[in-house]
């Protein structure tokens, strides 16, 4: 956009920079400026590596400018060394990237005509851009995320697109990269307690793709955001190398990223490390802060509606759930999501917990769903259990719970082979959940085995046990086969 000045300005204003830029000591790269919003004449300027900072000469930021910059080139040498990421277009055409601080609500800031506010943008010389208010100029989750986007800038698969299916991923790797730089930080996370609240909703919402049926509430905007938190469990806690999170978007993949982490990481490796993490967030997020994540809770109770709170379809006290149960359409599984029950206990007793899932979703792909319980008990703490899955739609686990077992988390995980909703509305993948209380008639896993030898027998706990034991025992044949029984002890 052209300035609003006289044309003997302009002139001024060219030679000046003209001059700035020849014979400053910082303009050791050899890149030249490229603006369409900055001047010299009512601007100050600080530039180092491939950035030029500008902001109103009324202003004195020099010294939060200096420590700014410090900050992003440390980004930078992260994103292009660490995670192999691309510089923006501006530096590799021999121009300085921009960066603008505005000062929101003063209508006599130099930048108060364009209404900017937080983030990057494309200038009519078609180079990007960043925009950052003054107030938020040494916040560094936010520089750390804002500037994380200055390198996906350059990105070149058409599967990572900042729209639709894909969306999600742009701004929850984003988050993730200003989590893992602050990872003390008590707002590094501050939507996820949406994760736990929204669970139900497919992955990759956002906004690119929001039903017009969904209520219009932060805990389903902040959605894309809060993802991070899963990106940031596949790296600190599952182990998957950063450089997955960031390599697809410069491989010219058109894979979406949930099915690009998919086929890298592995189908099954991926399936379990979501269901992990489902459990763990069910455990009072036990893989971060606490601060961190009593600072989400307090978010939530802030920002949230609380009549759209999804965090437990059922609450059961010292019962099961009385026959089969199947959850409504508004709270159903869709894609790469999970459903939560919850069992609160004080007397000794056995409990089965099963699945049984529709072969499809409603609008015809193929279904697949895993079960996991989480028991915290008052002496050990956490320990969590996989249902014994006995295909892709139906699995059981039987456990005898103590009056030290208090609270009881059956976490139903829906996981399709199928990475976007094409349709007219997201797909949901219907199921029936049962929890039974006492000793169970038959939970024989298969009643097919013949001609077999008995090799080993173990407890839910993987403990070897005998014949003579009593309780739930999972006998091991030859033939590599397996049968879950309940002994009495006779």
């Amino acid at each position: 956009m052209p300035f609003n000045i006289n044309m003997l300005k302009a002139i001024q204003t060219s030679l000046v920079l003209m001059l700035f830029f020849v014979f400053s000591p910082e303009a050791k790269s050899q890149l030249t400026t490229n603006t369409v919003f900055g001047n010299v004449v009512e601007c100050d300027t600080m530039s180092r590596s491939i950035y030029v900072v500008w902001w109103d000469n009324d202003l004195d930021l020099s010294e939060e400018v200096d420590v700014l910059l410090d900050s992003m080139i440390s980004y930078r040498d992260i994103c292009l060394n660490e995670l192999n990421m691309m510089d923006p277009p501006n530096p590799i055409d021999g121009y300085f990237y921009n960066v603008y601080l505005h000062n929101p609500g003063n209508a006599n800031d130099v930048f108060a005509p364009y209404g900017w506010g937080n983030g990057q943008g494309t200038d009519t010389n078609g180079y990007p851009f960043l925009t950052l208010p003054t107030g938020l100029v040494n916040d560094w989750e936010n520089t750390c995320h804002e500037t994380f986007h200055v390198f996906q800038y350059n990105a070149n698969s058409p599967g990572f697109s900042y729209s639709g299916d894909s969306q999600w991923y742009i701004e929850a790797s984003a988050n993730w990269f200003s989590g893992v730089e602050n990872i003390d930080a008590p707002r590094a996370f501050v939507e996820a307690e949406s994760l736990v609240r929204m669970s139900h909703v497919p992955l990759w919402l956002s906004f690119g793709n929001y039903p017009s049926t969904y209520p219009s509430n932060w805990q389903r905007y902040v959605h894309q955001y809060a993802l991070a938190l899963l990106l940031y469990y596949l790296t600190e806690e599952a182990d998957v190398p950063d450089s997955i999170i960031t390599s697809g978007l410069f491989s010219g993949t058109e894979e979406l990223p949930q099915e690009y982490f998919y086929n890298q990481i592995g189908g099954s490796t991926f399936r379990n490390h979501f269901i992990d993490w489902a459990a763990h967030m069910t455990n009072d997020f036990d893989f971060i802060l606490p601060i961190q994540a009593s600072t989400n809770e307090d978010e939530w109770n802030t920002y949230a509606d609380p009549l759209d709170d999804n965090e437990f379809i059922q609450t059961y006290t010292n019962t099961g759930s009385n026959g089969w149960y199947q959850p409504d359409e508004s709270e159903v599984t869709n894609a790469w999501s999970f459903n939560t029950y919850q069992l609160f206990n004080n007397d000794t007793e056995t409990y089965t917990f099963e699945i049984n899932g529709n072969p499809t979703g409603t609008y015809g792909d193929s279904a697949y769903f895993q079960g996991k319980v989480l028991v915290k008990n008052d002496i050990y703490g956490a320990v969590f259990h996989d249902l014994n899955m006995d295909n892709d739609l139906q699995g059981s686990l039987t456990l005898n719970l103590s009056p030290s077992d208090t609270e009881v988390y059956f976490i139903v995980a829906s996981m399709p082979e199928i990475f976007e909703d094409d349709n007219p509305t997201f797909q949901l993948f219907p199921y029936e959940m049962r929890i039974s209380s006492g000793i169970p008639s038959d939970i024989t896993v298969n009643d097919t085995f013949t001609s077999k030898a008995e090799l080993f027998r173990y407890n839910l706990l993987g403990q070897k046990v005998n014949r003579e034991d009593s309780g739930v025992q999972i006998i091991l044949y030859n033939d590599g086969s397996r049968e879950k029984i309940y002994s009495r002890g006779e």
